[in-house]
């Protein structure tokens, strides 16, 4: 195994009692040949400041900081500074194991893979964890995987490659060539990037070893989590999958079911969002967004999967049938008995 330089990409929006451990982890590698790159997405807190205290520490920390755009731009701002063969993009509050990099490397020079898939596991906020994703050790060539996606199209599925990039390792030379980059969506940005990445892939090895440790936000938390224009994001995500992963096999009739499945409850969770404290609407202002909702996504129009569940059903027969306040009381009954849960 030669010994390629690897650019770590660290995207951090207020992360300042958190960021530390994520790159202790990082700096502690037993391999040798990397760069750490840490993009500030103009954090509100002093994230900033524990950057450049970390980088006077290490000559192969580099701090960028940028106004804030989402993680999404953040990392293709760590992509227009890295210099390395292979990029890693970790979250700023997680853990990789200290041989992380020297597997990689190792598995994506194996019969000159491009993407490598590999395991983790979940943690909750106790500490405890919850749950372990591995993977068989295999090759899969791109061409195979693209002709079929139903079992690569959630981190969870067999061999899940979309979903989050922090269990994937990349080709950096495969992203500049064809010119891949995030979305500029404020969610969902790296199923666009990973589903974009994938266009171009030749071969991908799945590896058995479980590297990274994702801790789980605390779920009563979870609405904090959505911006204001989380619909965008939605119908952001929609139009990457059209220009990707439905160009592929227009026979793949099972993952062209899960993407449409996939919008269907993402317009449906955005509705449920306008319920949210963010959005600040009185009730005639929140019937008035959802109808203009309604109208944007178009989702009345979006053909059922076979595969959608009675929840979705239900939502789908009162948004194309029924008045809109009979929806209004549908989301807020729904959104009322979730709230009840998480207490």
């Amino acid at each position: 195994m030669n010994n390629p330089l690897v650019s770590i990409v660290v995207p951090i929006y207020n992360m300042g009692d958190k960021i530390e451990l994520c790159v202790k982890s990082i700096l502690c590698q037993d391999y040798s040949n990397f760069e750490v790159i840490l993009v500030d997405d103009g954090s509100q807190d002093n994230s900033l400041e524990v950057c450049n205290k970390i980088a006077l520490t290490s000559p192969i920390v580099k701090v960028v900081h940028t106004e804030n755009r989402g993680s999404g731009p953040a990392r293709n701002s760590g992509i227009d500074c890295a210099k390395g063969k292979y990029i890693y993009f970790p979250d700023a509050d997680d853990y990789i194991e200290p041989n992380t990099l020297t597997i990689l490397v190792r598995a994506i020079q194996e019969n000159e893979a491009d993407l490598v898939v590999f395991g983790f596991r979940n943690v909750n906020t106790k500490g405890t964890t919850t749950s372990i994703k591995q993977y068989p050790d295999l090759f899969k060539n791109g061409s195979e995987i693209r002709a079929g996606y139903k079992d690569y199209m959630t981190t969870m599925s067999k061999y899940g490659i979309q979903g989050a990039p922090w269990n994937k390792f990349f080709d950096l030379d495969v992203i500049r060539k064809n010119g891949v980059r995030y979305p500029s969506l404020r969610r969902h940005q790296d199923e666009g990037f990973i589903g974009r990445y994938m266009c171009y892939v030749k071969r991908v090895h799945f590896i058995s070893d479980v590297l990274y440790t994702y801790y789980t936000n605390d779920l009563t938390l979870e609405w904090k989590k959505y911006p204001v224009d989380y619909i965008d994001a939605v119908i952001g995500l929609n139009e990457v999958r059209k220009e990707t992963i439905l160009t592929w096999n227009k026979n793949d009739k099972i993952t062209h079911e899960l993407i449409s499945k996939e919008y269907i409850c993402n317009v449906i969770k955005s509705l449920e969002l306008s319920f949210s404290p963010k959005m600040n609407f009185d009730r005639k202002q929140r019937k008035k967004w959802l109808r203009q909702a309604i109208d944007k996504t178009g989702i009345r129009h979006v053909a059922e999967p076979s595969i959608l569940r009675p929840y979705q059903r239900i939502m789908m027969a009162i948004i194309k049938r029924m008045p809109l306040l009979i929806l209004y009381l549908a989301l807020y009954g729904k959104v009322s008995i979730e709230l009840k849960k998480k207490k």
